[in-house]
């Protein structure tokens, strides 16, 4: 009996019986015929086309029955022969063709070719891909190494030499009074000014002047400035300026022919030191003195100490070299000589108005033949409690009395 369904549910609906295919068509029993297998292009006359179901069990550790192989010859054979049964006209790579071989096959000798026939035999190989290139020699033993190139020889053109040539000419000088003097009597020599945050205050114009003449300039710090000057006594300044153009001493000779009046030239032996040198020129400007005369060979140059020292003195005065000390004896003047005992007293016998001063290096003093060409020597007196001045004392001293007595009436 069936259990009615509860109130408000839905009947359940009767399934339906499977359905049967009732037809049947009679040729539907019978077999189909299998197709004969197709033969392969590998298989070889006569060669059977059954699946060799022996050598695959045994691959797989089966117990079947090993298929008869083809031929009783070794394995391998086959290929050998028939690799050497073509002829040579196959690319490489494809025969056993042997290398160095033409590359056109030969032509049979009774003129039937090969069995591809006499055209293909008589068809020559396609070009090498480097073809028309030189062969690639064989090499035994070490590689010979050729022998290097001369390097060629470029002669400096005229930039390098006016590069050298700026160079040798521009100096780099530090101090505050030495930069300061340079660009009040010739600002245009100026390259490039380095200047420390302290100095920026009162450098205002002078930066206001370098811009107008389109010359640069940098503010560094202490450490930087320190390094660029070469020296910790920069006092916040540095300048790369253009040299003064020196004189020669026939120059200068010719130029004290045409000036008249007291003239006072200072001429150094010895003298090394570079902070003497421009304590000097320091004193020689401000007596007034025409030159100053050093040897050739002297290693004294105006550079950063020297400018630094000479306080903007370096800037003021000629430097001239000489070469001998027969050069320093000039027409109207008289070479006068500083020694300890000299048979003048500075303050006692004046000195001559055109005179030629000449000074030796502390310690040496004059050499004996500086003292052989002098006109006179006169010595510094004093208490006697030291032994000597220093030389650019000693310069400043004799320096003075020369002014007082040549402009002891103005």
């Amino acid at each position: 009996m069936t259990k009615p369904p509860s109130r408000g549910g839905r009947p359940p609906r009767p399934s339906a019986p499977p359905e049967r295919n009732v037809y049947r068509h009679p040729d539907a029993e019978k077999a189909s015929p299998t197709p004969p297998p197709r033969p392969s292009p590998w298989q070889r006359a006569g060669e059977s086309t059954a699946p060799r179901r022996g050598a695959a069990e045994e691959s797989r550790g089966g117990r079947g029955t090993a298929a008869p192989a083809r031929d009783n010859r070794p394995p391998g054979r086959d290929f050998r022969e028939r690799a050497a049964s073509r002829t040579d006209s196959r690319p490489p790579g494809r025969d056993a063709r042997p290398y160095g071989s033409p590359r056109t096959a030969p032509r049979d000798p009774a003129g039937q070719g090969s069995e591809r026939g006499p055209a293909h035999d008589e068809r020559p190989w396609p070009a090498a891909p480097y073809a028309g290139r030189p062969p690639v020699r064989e090499f035994r033993g070490e590689r010979q190494q050729s022998a290097p190139a001369p390097p060629v020889e470029q002669a400096p053109s005229a930039s390098e030499f006016d590069r050298d040539s700026q160079r040798r000419r521009e100096v780099r000088i530090y101090g505050r009074a030495a930069c300061l003097a340079v660009a009040h009597d010739r600002i245009g020599a100026i390259r490039k000014l380095y200047h420390s945050r302290q100095r920026a205050p009162e450098l205002g114009a002078l930066l206001a002047r370098l811009a107008a003449e389109r010359i640069g300039y940098r503010e560094l710090d202490e450490e930087e400035l320190s390094r660029v000057a070469g020296s910790q006594h920069h006092e916040g300044l540095v300048c790369d300026i253009v040299r003064l153009p020196t004189l020669s001493m026939s120059e200068l000779r010719e130029e004290l022919e045409s000036e008249s009046g007291p003239q006072c030239l200072l001429a150094l032996e010895g003298v090394g030191n570079p902070h003497n040198f421009g304590a000097i020129l320091r004193s020689a400007v401000h007596f007034g003195v025409r030159a100053v005369l050093i040897p050739t060979q002297s290693t004294l140059t105006l550079g950063g100490a020297v400018y630094r020292v000479a306080e903007g003195a370096a800037e003021r005065v000629e430097v001239v070299r000489y070469d001998d000390l027969a050069e320093l004896k000039l027409p109207g003047y008289q070479l006068l000589g500083t020694t300890l005992a000299g048979d003048r007293q500075l303050y006692r016998d004046p000195l001559p108005a055109r005179s030629v001063l000449l000074f030796g290096a502390e310690g040496a003093g004059l050499s004996r033949a500086a003292l052989a060409q002098v006109n006179a020597n006169y010595a510094i007196p004093g208490s006697g409690r030291v032994d000597s001045l220093n030389v650019a004392q000693a310069a400043a001293v004799v320096l003075g009395e020369w002014w007082r007595s040549a402009h002891a009436g103005g």
